[in-house]
């Protein structure tokens, strides 16, 4: 059995618990693989082809999970990841819970959690996939950003913001959130839009169904970033458009304990004891 491996590249913490993994998956006749440079220099980790790996293994945070993502996607290997950020709503699995989850992969004992991507067309540019957001925003600190949204061609409105995040589900707890947008139990397939400090008196998160089809305009006096997964793609030209759909594939996740979302955000969010 080969499962693959993805490890935070600068946090000291990550390399421990992932020689730990790494060891404990060697003595259950697991190999491990990685892609990564860094990761390759654990022993036991050898260099090789994840398409052959059964499961991959992030360690890290969120944003580790989602350099998993990148990897796991074209492939259509699930994903497991140990959390070892501050909040990880992505990582289902805590430290104390490895020995057990070694086990588990072992007896190949986990199910199967899909989620919705997205993906990004950018006009004369390229074309991405991501799991949480794709955001639009300013790049000069003191001007607002100009962004003409339309929905399946037919124009919607202007915005004046600081940028406008385009979310799924899943991405509804990352930057969505902190920029007023709602928590979304992550099975929901639809696509939200939150914009970020906008200058109008509407600043609501509208909800989309899966099928519509958005176009982001840059205004005409200014360029504007473009981030998938805060992947940095680069500008959008005044003129220039991002278009925005549901991915053409799922992401797929390995789960092992079934909790569900309310258990999740509790959690994760300190509301157990409100």
């Amino acid at each position: 059995m080969n499962i693959g491996l993805v490890l935070h590249p600068e946090r000291v913490r990550a390399r421990e618990v992932a020689e730990e993994v790494v060891a404990g998956a060697t003595a259950r006749g697991i190999q491990v693989l990685a892609a990564d440079d860094e990761a390759t220099k654990l022993p036991g980790v050898a260099s090789g082809d994840l398409s052959t790996a059964e499961l991959i293994l992030s360690i890290g945070g969120d944003g580790t999970m989602l350099e998993a993502v990148k990897e796991a996607l074209p492939l259509g290997i699930p994903i497991l990841g140990i959390n070892l950020g501050r909040v990880g709503f992505l990582a289902e699995v805590e430290e104390a819970q490895i020995e057990e989850t070694l086990n588990r992969i072992e007896a190949r004992d986990w199910g199967i959690d899909e989620r919705m991507t997205l993906k990004a067309e950018i006009e004369d540019g390229p074309t991405v996939h991501g799991l949480n957001d794709i955001v639009i925003s300013k790049r000069m600190v003191n001007r607002l950003a100009s962004l003409a949204v339309s929905v399946d061609d037919v124009p919607f409105r202007t915005y004046r913001a600081d940028g406008i995040v385009v979310a799924s589900a899943t991405g509804s707890t990352a930057y969505s959130f902190s920029a007023g947008g709602p928590a979304v139990d992550p099975g929901l397939r639809a696509i939200f839009v939150t914009a970020v400090a906008p200058h109008s008196l509407f600043s609501r998160t509208l909800v989309f169904e899966p099928n519509r089809v958005l176009s982001i305009v840059a205004g005409s006096d200014r360029p504007v970033g473009v981030e998938v997964d805060a992947y940095d793609l680069g500008e959008l030209s005044p003129g220039q458009s991002v278009r925005v759909t549901v991915g053409d594939i799922d992401a797929r996740f390995a789960t092992m304990d079934g909790k569900r979302f309310p258990h999740t955000l509790q959690h994760k969010l300190g509301l157990d004891g409100d």
